[in-house]
């Protein structure tokens, strides 16, 4: 009975999409973000979207900021980076070239 119901909307990004929010919504109903879980459903929806068809949950990324809201939440594009900058550095660079390295790059 459920297979002869079920629904492939993959092919309509609309209804695809619509269907992964009430899924979230659905999801979130259970936790303490109840109130806020229309906006954690399109997050949600909207970071798993931007993966384009992979399946590997890792390339999401969550931060946690201490001293924030839920509110303060949003999903951004790229990669952050959370530093503090050091003396006499600059704060703001324009037309970078930036390397991403998961190896220490220090030597002693």
């Amino acid at each position: 009975a459920l297979i002869a119901s079920a629904k492939d909307n993959a092919g309509d990004m609309e209804k695809f999409r619509d269907d992964l929010l009430n899924i979230a919504k659905t999801t979130l109903s259970s936790k303490l973000l109840n109130k806020d879980k229309d906006k954690f459903s399109n997050l949600a929806v909207d970071a798993v979207l931007r993966l384009k068809g992979s399946t590997d949950l890792n390339l999401i990324q969550v931060l946690k900021m201490p001293g924030g809201s839920l509110e303060q939440s949003f999903l951004d594009e790229g990669f952050l980076l959370k530093k503090k900058i050091g003396v006499g550095q600059p704060r703001e660079i324009h037309d970078a070239k930036i390397m991403v390295a998961n190896t220490p790059m220090d030597t002693d």
